[in-house]
């Protein structure tokens, strides 16, 4: 028995180590999300449409790992998955310095891909068996914040390290971030859960239990992808003016920053009131807000007003996405969560990706301040899906653990 499941603290030192390095790996992705495309094109002379398979490839190699590493992280141990996938992950960060091609970029991205897949998968697992079961809402809301703060802060830090297409410097750096995530991975004591069945079937790679909330994700990651993709040439078009704060100029890139300030605040408190209340009024606010904010998208041009609106989708993102993984974890056997994960984080990768493709044809024929709206619109699918058929669906699944647990 661990420290961590035989207390009812959250903030163990194995918690925190593991945060600190999932937060010094997301950093490391991060730095390089929005400086490889420069990388491409002022290094390797890539075109605009090549460019965007930097992206592509490698969401679409995550998302054909979830599945594997879900099984292995369940049949080998998740320590031993993790760690793999980490030396490789670091490895490939100082593989960058070798991508003299575009062909050779793209390569390293398919790896990265597949090793970010199952890092992502893995270190949600990993929390899940480390934070105490009747906290779990609230750990992993916290958990959550290693890749809420890279995601505020590195992007920026990035292109800081980079400055005038210092990529050396940048990879280097990556590099140190990956082989230090890397090491304090090391000192961490995770949990053994191992089925000893190694054989591979479908069961194992997906857990249907995970059907109906996998659904809900799916397309509450649409907008996501619209926002990843157009907020900042929506800024541009509709001509969101920078501001002077004291000494400071402040531009419209900062809606990332007050994104993420959305997702810290609402997750310093979710967790706690799933645990206590269940997740079925935080679902519904997390939804509702997420719509609020994108309706409004189509209608301002001002500053604050698109930050406001950047503040309330990262508050419906943090209402939403630890409530509905810790819902997913919930219902499935311990030995079973690397499988829920991969479903869960499976269903991301396709909604983001099914998104930038259906969304990029919206923004061309109508708009993207009126595909924001239609992006609202979306979200009341899985607000009506969730209380028709996914709520009920949950309180039966734990029922049934529970009783399967007992009879045990």
């Amino acid at each position: 028995m661990t420290l961590s499941t035989s207390s009812d603290r959250i903030l163990t030192k194995d918690f925190i180590l593991h945060f600190i390095s999932y937060f010094l790996m997301s950093n490391a992705f991060y730095f390089l999300l929005p400086t490889l495309p420069v990388y491409a094109v002022n290094a390797l002379g890539a075109s605009n449409n090549q460019v965007g398979y930097i992206i592509g490839v490698y969401a679409l190699a995550a998302l054909l790992i979830r599945p594997f590493c879900g099984y292995a992280l369940d049949a080998f141990g998740r320590k031993y998955v993790y760690l793999i996938a980490l030396v490789f992950f670091a490895a490939l960060l100082g593989a960058y310095h070798f991508a003299y091609t575009f062909f050779l970029l793209l390569m390293v991205r398919i790896f990265h891909g597949f090793a970010w897949g199952v890092i992502t998968t893995g270190g949600s697992t990993i929390a899940a068996d480390i934070i105490p079961e009747k906290k779990r809402g609230e750990g992993i809301g916290y958990f959550g914040l290693a890749m809420t703060f890279s995601m505020a802060i590195a992007p920026y830090m990035g292109d800081v390290i980079m400055g005038d297409d210092n990529f050396v410097n940048l990879f280097n750096i990556s590099f140190g971030f990956g082989v230090a995530a890397l090491l304090l991975a090391l000192f961490v004591k995770v949990p053994k859960i191992k089925t000893g069945d190694t054989k591979l079937n479908l069961k194992k790679m997906f857990d249907k239990r995970v059907t109906r909330i996998a659904i809900v994700m799916f397309t509450a990651a649409f907008p996501y992808a619209g926002i990843i993709a157009f907020i900042m040439i929506f800024a541009e078009q509709v001509g969101i003016p920078s501001i002077r704060v004291f000494f400071v100029t402040i531009d419209p890139s900062a809606f990332f920053i007050f994104f993420a300030l959305g997702v810290a605040i609402v997750r310093l408190l979710v967790g706690k009131i799933m645990d206590r209340k269940g997740p079925s009024g935080i679902v519904f606010i997390g939804l509702a807000v997420t719509i609020i904010g994108l309706l409004m998208l189509r209608y301002i041009d001002t500053f604050w007003l698109f930050m406001v609106s950047g503040v309330l989708v990262g508050m419906g993102n943090g209402l939403i996405m630890p409530t509905v993984q810790t819902m997913a974890l919930n219902i499935v056997e311990e030995e079973c969560r690397g499988a829920a994960n991969a479903t869960f984080f499976s269903a991301i990768d396709l909604g983001i990706g099914a998104g930038s493709i259906a969304l990029g044809y919206l923004a061309e024929y109508l708009g993207i301040g009126m595909m924001f709206f239609v992006c609202g619109l979306i979200l009341l699918f899985p607000l009506i899906f969730y209380f028709l058929f996914v709520r009920k669906h949950y309180y039966e699944q734990l029922a049934i653990l529970k009783a399967n647990s007992t009879d045990a």
